[in-house]
């Protein structure tokens, strides 16, 4: 029974999908998987399966929804979610903080994203819910593990770093080296989308440091719309 059940729980992490009724967990390469979360606006999030725990890149839209990833996480992998990260201040990266400390998960941001979350909170909640009206006022609920630039997590198989200003001041992509598979957070997705906190100016140029650094791509994970593409992803932003 034991053995069966080992080989169960290992079929489920290297393959295929997990779904609830608003949000699906699939595997992209080995151990990183895409979060497809359908509520509010669509927003693509992911999640690596570590030796020793999990890491969630993106704390979903609210608690709500960060204990309905949870559940899917727990379908894949009986070990502990270790950290989240805050890949932007806004509602869709950060509302699911406080569900995720509450289960004593690590929420870890930049200090440019702690300080833009202390600043403005209340401003993009109150946006999202102008937009969104059943969106709740969430309270701030604020990093507590913060950088002062780029860092790595899961012993180097996860790094986060910051190009520059783009759809927001703060904004960072997430690299999987081993897998070449790159998160684009809300700076690269398939359509325009929202610039109301954009950098127009400072976009492009974000991109072409992004382009520079010429790091091995086979996928990358746009953050809404539909999440899986090429490198050409990065391309088919900077044309829109």
């Amino acid at each position: 029974c034991g053995l069966a059940g080992a080989v169960v729980l290992m079929a489920s992490f290297w393959g295929g999908s997990v779904r609830a009724a608003g949000m699906s967990l699939t595997q992209v390469s080995g151990p990183v998987y895409v979060v497809e979360d359908n509520y509010y606006v669509k927003e693509n999030s992911m999640v690596y399966f570590g030796a020793k725990g999990v890491t969630a890149v993106g704390a979903t839209w609210t608690p709500d929804t960060a204990r309905e990833l949870h559940k899917l996480i727990k379908r894949v992998s009986r070990k502990p979610v270790l950290e989240v990260i805050n890949t932007n201040y806004h509602t869709d990266r950060a509302g699911g903080n406080a569900y995720w400390k509450s289960i004593g998960a690590k929420v870890v941001s930049t200090s440019q994203t702690r300080d833009l979350m202390k600043s403005d909170w209340a401003e993009i909640v109150a946006f999202t819910r102008k937009g969104l009206p059943e969106y709740p006022d969430l309270p701030l609920v604020l990093p507590n593990v913060v950088h002062e630039g780029d860092f790595t997590l899961q012993e180097g198989k996860l790094r986060a770093f910051y190009a520059g200003p783009a759809h927001t001041p703060d904004g960072i992509f997430v690299y999987f080296p081993d897998e070449q598979v790159l998160y684009g957070n809300c700076i690269l997705k398939e359509k325009l989308g929202n610039l109301s906190f954009a950098d127009v100016k400072a976009y492009p140029q974000t991109i072409e440091r992004l382009k520079a650094m010429k790091l091995p791509i086979k996928t990358v994970v746009g953050g809404h719309d539909s999440p899986l593409h090429g490198p050409e992803l990065i391309g088919h932003y900077e044309e829109l």
